[in-house]
């Protein structure tokens, strides 16, 4: 699940093209953020990005990439296919949204397809917004796509193309207004597209010869037309795509919610013009307010219907595109952004701040899709930081969630306001001295990132997170003991019953289960969990509680076998 907000420049309070993503996918991932330098490379160079898919033509050069890279493990099919995000070095922006499943079963593909590599190719060669939907029909056209439908986002400073694609070689095809916003789900959304871009035709002709469109039926919609029917309207889609829209226009839309799906607009006028903090507020909504939320009190992360924020949120951005693109600045928080503080980038950065990047770029894409296990181990560093604050709140949500959204949204206030006077002297500083200006743009988001390290600790402690020690590793079908050295619990005190311990990425009611207590070491039982975790040094959290009702979050380092 992802959900992306495209702001056309007229539209933006700013005057800029806007783009706001929430990643989302389910199990264990670690996010990396990789600064990747231009590259020139031997012509005819050819790789296969991913098992059993086209060979694809690497370009001959590679500009530079801002990529926010997704990395789990599948020992059927290792490295995620679709989740990644890039800049490149002339401001383009490229992401995108499942929409699966659409109807088309009997797709024409050649060797395969082209799945990871639309993207990455893209992002190294398109000088615009506009070149890049050039490519990416072409490289479709000859190739045809690897998965069911998906929704891919061009934007430059200019303006913004949506793409929504089909299983194999067909294509709808829409340019955001200038003057209005695109909500994007994870379903088509184009009801209408361009009758003048490449593909339309086609799309048009398949469509009849499927039987899926008569043309005395009426207008073509892309949309109802190409999404099969059993992923059409669907809940966990259509509460974000509603609540997105109320909180564009400032109006109560909860009725359309309440009857059969009738498909909003591919974009809409907004209200009024659309800043940093109103995308913000939408990436973070749980639709507090309205009777979409149904969360009772406790935390909504699981909650039916999705949220825009969920469980399964590994990434927030919001990306602020500029005529130079040194300039464009890109806002990224980690996990759900509901609990976490958006860090403020420059694109004309020349690395990473500490924390944030694993393995130098080259090396990661050429194991994007040769993940092991063990690079999904624990490491004490930003990400994880973020996993444990994110797991405590949503454990103590009743009594936690306002002092930490409270301390969130201070700094990044205070950072707002930095940014706000650094932003005009790096302006008039890219003009005569560019290497200074770069220099402050990289101090300044160290010194961001520092004060969102300070802020996590703090966090930390204002939780009275309590540290477990492994007394073993879990082999799955086995139960696993953690040892307490915390005087502030009283084991003794403990509900036995109640006490759970299992990843933060699963609700707690699929947690393993409290077998029993003795001295300092509790005892938590196997549980259908551990069949599929993935076999590394990992981070669980515990949910104690004392007999009182009062909760703990607690945090162990293990080893699963």
């Amino acid at each position: 699940m992802c959900m992306t907000i495209l702001v056309g420049k007229k539209a933006s309070a700013s005057g800029e093209v806007l783009v706001a993503h929430n990643e989302d996918a389910p199990g264990r991932y670690i996010m990396q953020t990789h600064l990747v330098h231009k590259k020139r490379r031997h012509p005819g160079t050819m790789i296969t990005f991913e098992p059993d898919l086209a060979k694809l033509p690497l370009n001959e050069t590679r500009t530079s990439l801002f990529w926010a890279e997704a990395k789990t493990f599948d020992a059927e099919r290792p490295g995620p296919s679709f989740c990644d995000l890039y800049v490149n070095g002339y401001g383009v922006v490229i992401c995108t949204n499942n929409c699966a499943s659409s109807k088309e079963d009997s797709p024409e593909l050649k060797d395969g397809g082209i799945g990871y590599g639309l993207r990455r190719l893209i992002a190294e060669k398109a000088h615009t917004a506009k070149e890049a939907l050039e490519i990416a029909c072409k490289l479709v056209d000859e190739y045809g796509y690897a998965s069911s439908g998906r929704s891919y986002a061009f934007a430059d400073k200019d303006e913004i193309f949506v793409m929504q694609i089909v299983h194999g070689k067909h294509y709808a095809i829409a340019r955001v207004p200038d003057d209005e916003v695109a909500v994007i789900p994870n379903h088509y959304t184009i009801h209408e597209p361009d009758k003048k871009a490449h593909g339309y035709k086609e799309l048009i002709d398949y469509a009849v010869k499927r039987g899926w469109y008569k043309p005395e039926d009426g207008v073509f919609d892309f949309a109802k037309v190409y999404q099969a029917e059993n992923s059409y309207g669907l809940e966990k889609n259509t509460h974000r795509h509603v609540r997105a829209f109320e909180i564009l226009l400032t109006m109560n839309l909860g009725a359309l919610l309440q009857s059969e799906w009738q498909p909003l607009p591919f974009s809409i006028k907004p209200a009024y013009k659309v800043t940093i903090p109103t995308l913000k507020r939408i990436l973070r909504t749980h639709y507090e307010g309205t009777s979409s939320d149904k969360s009772n009190g406790k935390t909504p992360h699981f909650m039916k219907p999705l949220t825009v924020c969920n469980i399964d949120t590994l990434e927030s951005t919001i990306i602020q595109i500029r005529h130079n693109p040194y300039r464009i600045i890109l806002r990224k928080a980690l996990g759900r952004p509901c609990y976490s503080s958006y860090l403020t980038w420059y694109y004309g950065i020349n690395s990473s701040p500490e924390g944030y990047e694993d393995k130098e770029p080259e090396k990661s894409l050429a194991e994007h899709f040769k993940t092991k296990p063990e690079d999904l181990d624990y490491k004490n560093n930003a990400w994880f930081r973020a996993m444990e604050i994110q797991a405590a709140c949503d454990i103590l949500y009743e009594d936690k969630k306002e002092v930490v959204r409270e301390k969130i949204k201070a700094l990044e206030e205070k950072q707002e306001n930095d940014l706000h006077m650094l932003d005009q002297q790096i302006e008039l500083r890219l003009r005569n001295n560019p290497d200074i200006a770069r220099a402050m743009m990289e101090g300044a988001v160290i010194s961001w990132s520092n004060e969102i390290e300070d802020l996590m600790n703090s966090l930390k402690s204002e939780l009275k997170i309590v540290n477990g020690e492994a007394l073993n590793a879990i082999i799955k079908g086995e139960s696993f003991q953690v040892k307490i050295s915390d005087k502030s619990i009283n084991l003794d005190e403990l509900e036995i019953s109640e006490c759970k311990c299992g990843p933060s990425y699963l609700d707690v009611s699929e947690w393993s289960k409290c077998a029993g207590i003795s001295e300092d070491e509790i005892d938590f039982a196997p549980a259908e969990w551990m069949k599929d975790a993935v076999p590394c040094f990992t981070d669980l959290y515990m949910l104690l509680i004392d007999k009182s009702g009062k909760k703990r979050a607690g945090c162990v380092k293990i080893q699963i076998r």
